[in-house]
């Protein structure tokens, strides 16, 4: 599964509540946030590091990335884009329990399985 950005709900309609990005090596994850959130936000999905900075931009209202992935770490991403000098806020998903891990500036840590519910009040609770 390549990047790609997904901006229709099942109408055909436009969400208008912002637009997240989520970043995971694991396609089945990727395609179950799209299906959690595609009807009331714009998604966009990248599998790998360098799949993740091109999706991200200005127009990311907030960003998740998985904690392990085979070519760089969440972490490794978030303080990429935090270095260049983006505020958006940036979590993390991940199975693990959060630990001290690095010195990496996030915003929110969620831990799977993790519900339709929690995920879009977290969006809201970054982006309103």
């Amino acid at each position: 599964m390549a990047a790609k950005e997904h901006s229709e709900d099942s109408a055909g309609t436009a969400p208008s509540n912002g637009t997240v990005l989520f970043v995971d090596d694991e396609p089945e994850i990727l395609e179950m946030y799209e299906l959690l959130c595609q009807s009331e936000y714009t998604v966009r999905t990248a599998q790998t590091g360098a799949e993740a900075l091109e999706q991200f931009g200005d127009q990311v209202d907030i960003a998740f990335f998985d904690r392990r992935m085979p070519d760089s770490s969440g972490y490794e991403l978030i303080e990429e884009i935090r270095q260049k000098g983006h505020q958006t806020p940036l979590g993390v998903i991940s199975a693990l329990e959060p630990d001290s891990g690095p010195d990496t500036e996030i915003d929110v840590y969620l831990t799977k399985p993790i519900s339709r519910a929690d995920l879009t009040d977290t969006i809201d609770e970054y982006t309103d």
